[in-house]
């Protein structure tokens, strides 16, 4: 993961980066191209909700036991969390305008 709009979370860091706020985490791996192609997209929605939401990537193929823990089964996946608690699951690929709604009923 290059893009520093986004944070690296991994088996480490994950309970400091979760715990609060809210933040949409991308399931994703390096081999997926559905997944790296929707990087433009989480880019123009990190911009859009700047100070509102923080973007989270973790790699799947270095943190099996996170994707275990979140239930992911297929990438990409993203699960939107509010104060650490999963508010929304969204399995494959999403459009910025879906995002950007679901997103909006969660950030006041």
């Amino acid at each position: 993961m290059k893009n520093q709009a986004f944070i690296d979370i991994n088996f480490v860091n994950w309970e400091k980066h979760l715990k609060e706020g809210v933040i949409l985490v991308d399931f994703w791996a390096e081999w997926c191209t559905a997944c790296i192609a929707q990087d433009k997209i989480y880019e123009a929605i990190a911009e859009e909700f700047k100070g509102n939401l923080r973007i989270g990537k973790i790699n799947v193929s270095d943190n099996r036991i996170l994707a275990n823990k979140f239930g992911v089964r297929n990438i990409p996946f993203l699960i939107l969390l509010k104060d650490g608690k999963p508010v929304m699951k969204m399995p494959g690929i999403q459009s910025k305008a879906h995002l950007i709604n679901q997103i909006k009923n969660h950030i006041k």
